[in-house]
């Protein structure tokens, strides 16, 4: 289990003041979590005494006492090895998000709400991350100066709770059921490929006159089929594959090679296909709308910098309808 990625105990002075919470007559003490998570980090006592800068000794007090008011081990130790029990992986993973919630609403409180600053961490695909990065992001900082973003780009669903996301954007179906989700507008896919490879084959008129090329496809799927729309029509076509690869840059320079055909999003091949690097194949048909959205955690006591966020990508939704 990689504990790195997880947020980092805030400084203990920020807790002296906040009360315990309270949930059904019973308390847990923020500071003592504090305690927790930093050894969860490590894995050492040692290192997270010396980390939060108390001795180690209030350390172990300060677990012992968690662990008696949870009625739970939370950690498997040994003379070598500390581990987390089956209850201290729950808890740190709930633990991590309520630190870093009660750390926004102190900064909150010290700003008296009035200021939108700070650091905002979004993740997006790494197509729709590079047009945020060029169209949307710009704009936003220059009305909000004291925001900075931190933009991971991932094909993967990142789990804003474990990463400590404020907020990702999604292509397709959302996954998680346990975020909000906010529907921006559509992406759509066209098939492409280079002067130079079409040459050899007689004229595309029909998606059946497609079975004479070889694809390249993004990842490897088993059968490969492309779903083709032209008005209520709906063609399916099954191509031999030439190339597989996860990196949508990487098929375009392939495509652009003169190795084969391939169904890539618009919006990453629009600029070549304008200045006539490649050929747009059967342009009447085009595959399935994909939604593009974003999510945030539901009942997140948002900062103000990502509540100017959501506002300002809502007033400009436009820039978010990305079909052909």
């Amino acid at each position: 289990m990689d504990l790195q990625n997880y947020p980092k105990p805030a400084k203990l002075e920020q807790y002296q003041f906040l009360k315990p919470i309270v949930m059904n007559n019973e308390t847990i003490d923020l500071k003592l979590l504090n305690y927790f998570v930093a050894t969860a980090d490590n894995l050492s006592f040692t290192a997270a005494s010396e980390r939060l800068g108390i001795p180690k000794s209030a350390l172990s007090k300060g677990i012992a006492k968690l662990e008696s008011e949870l009625d739970s081990k939370l950690f498997e130790r040994s003379s070598r090895v500390v581990r987390l029990s089956e209850t201290g992986l729950m808890l740190y993973q709930r633990a991590t998000v309520l630190l870093e919630e009660s750390n926004n609403l102190i900064n909150d409180i010290k700003t008296m709400q009035h200021s939108v600053s700070g650091r905002l961490k979004i993740a997006a695909p790494p197509i729709l991350g590079r047009y945020i990065g060029k169209h949307i992001l710009p704009k936003f900082l220059q009305q909000w100066p004291d925001v900075t973003v931190s933009l991971k780009s991932s094909y993967e669903y990142e789990n804003l709770f474990t990463e400590g996301l404020d907020l990702a954007f999604r292509m397709g179906k959302n996954r998680d059921e346990n975020l909000i989700e906010r529907p921006l507008g559509f992406s759509n896919r066209v098939l492409v490929a280079s002067p130079h490879y079409l040459k050899q084959f007689k004229k595309i008129q029909h998606p059946q006159d497609l079975s004479q090329l070889k694809s390249a496809q993004f990842y490897e799927q088993s059968p490969t089929v492309w779903t083709l729309q032209c008005g209520d029509a709906t063609q399916q076509v099954s191509l031999p594959t030439a190339f597989l690869c996860g990196d949508l840059l990487a098929l375009v320079n392939f495509v652009e090679g003169g190795m084969g055909i391939a169904q890539l999003p618009w919006l990453l091949v629009k600029d070549e296909i304008k200045a006539g690097k490649l050929i747009h194949v059967l342009p009447e048909w085009l595959s399935d709308e994909l939604t593009i959205s974003l999510v945030y955690r539901e009942g997140y006591n948002k900062p103000n910098k990502l509540a100017k966020f959501l506002q300002w990508v809502e007033e400009n939704k436009n820039l978010f309808d990305l079909r052909f």
